[in-house]
């Protein structure tokens, strides 16, 4: 238990490792789920890469936009745990509403659902560990291992599913609903969190949108490189319609790509945590993003088997290495009061842009299926070019800032 503690308070202490516990839960459900959607929606549903990216993009802009709303109004109204109860249940209908899609368009509004859902969870879920958490850095990078854990769980159980039965796609979707039922459970009997005492300190601090003048430089200054950065985080189904381009014989192992893929981020994510309570976590994103340049030169030029899992594995410590900094950071910057508006910013940002790059990404693979040649592979060279960008400023920022430490 030592190894996992990381505040004093032993109270404090288990509510953030059950906290955890949910995380991995609901990363399961997703897995089940994300691992299939992509061959689902273009093979099953008759749907392309045009569609999957204008349906990506629009979910998980949705999904950023609940995430603001849910940030913004903890601060006013001073409570998360009914937000987090009420995310948590709407997720559980939502995956079941996706095991019944019968074409493109529901599938467009049950994810959308899901994509709200996790928002309105999300936003609380950061905040709590914010407020609890004394190892800022070790708690968020805990929290996304244990998150990917999850998805690496729900894609062996996938791929076990499709090698035993198939690609019964609706009954594995159904399957889903259940880590998300085990999730409402423990949120509904192990979490030990009152709101009331956690903002009463805080009270003498009422929430006003002209507080956001506060943010200090160094905050909005991450905000304009995650910017950056987020145009090639387009979905990582993105990756899947590059393997089924290059390996389509290897569909029923897709789920098993995503499994490295995220065994990879549980690989680092703890380490880079622990790590970067103990220097500038500027330089661990700066290594991070150049790990997420390599995936895409793999992306690029992806002609076997062997290639395909490179970008696994290099997008796989991409996110591990980033994931858990991003809301490390976040939490460091903002004032005390405005953690929650702090995220909610951050929350807007990412979803407008990622709005953006899931369709750059879909309309850039048609541009180059116009031009005869691997359309799947357009995303990757876009993405990294404003990946070199995000290296530039990051550096700029470092080099402006060398006496800040985050």
């Amino acid at each position: 238990m030592k190894f996992f503690q990381i505040c004093a308070d032993k109270q404090k202490n288990q509510a953030v490792l059950w906290l955890c516990g949910m995380h991995f839960c609901w990363g399961m459900a997703t897995s089940m789920i994300f691992s299939l959607l992509p061959v689902f929606i273009v093979d099953e549903l008759g749907g392309n890469s045009k569609s999957f990216g204008a349906l990506e993009g629009a979910v998980i802009f949705l999904s950023f936009m609940a995430k603001l709303f849910a940030g913004f109004i903890m601060d006013i109204f001073k409570r998360k745990l009914p937000m987090l109860k009420v995310g948590t249940i709407v997720t559980i209908c939502s995956k079941a509403l996706l095991a019944c899609a019968p074409n493109v368009l529901f599938v467009f509004f049950s994810k959308s659902l899901d994509r709200f859902a996790k928002g309105l969870r999300q936003a609380p879920s950061d905040t709590i560990l914010a407020e609890l958490s004394e190892k800022k850095g070790y708690a968020y990078s805990l929290r996304y291992t244990t998150n990917i854990s999850g998805f690496l769980i729900g894609s062996i159980v996938t791929s076990t599913i499709v090698a035993m039965i198939g690609k019964d796609f609706r009954l594995i979707f159904s399957l889903a609903v259940v880590p998300t039922i085990v999730a409402l459970y423990i949120l509904m009997t192990k979490i030990k969190y009152d709101d009331a005492l956690q903002y009463k300190q805080k009270a003498k601090h009422k929430w006003d949108i002209r507080d956001v003048k506060n943010m200090p430089t160094s905050y909005w200054h991450f905000m304009i490189f995650i910017s950056l950065l987020m145009f090639n985080r387009f979905s990582e189904g993105f990756i899947t319609l590059r393997a089924k381009e290059v390996i389509p014989d290897q569909v029923g192992n897709f789920p098993l790509f995503m499994g490295l893929y995220e065994l990879c981020a549980i690989s680092i994510a703890v380490l880079v945590g622990r790590i970067s309570d103990r220097i500038d976590k500027r330089k661990l994103m700066l290594l991070g993003v150049c790990l997420l340049i390599i995936a895409d030169i793999f992306g690029t030029f992806a002609n076997n088997m062997a290639t395909i899992v490179c970008i696994y594995i290099f997008a796989g410590l991409h996110i591990g290495m980033t994931q858990g900094l991003i809301g490390s950071i976040i939490a460091k910057l903002a004032p005390e009061n405005l953690v929650g508006t702090a995220f909610a910013i951050f929350y807007g940002v990412e979803g407008l842009v990622l709005l953006i790059s899931n369709n750059i990404a879909g309309f850039s693979s048609d541009i180059a299926k116009t031009l005869s040649i691997q359309c799947s592979s357009a995303p990757f060279i876009c993405g990294s070019i404003f990946s070199i960008v995000a290296v530039g400023y990051v550096t700029f920022w470092l080099h402006r800032e060398n006496k800040l430490r985050i």
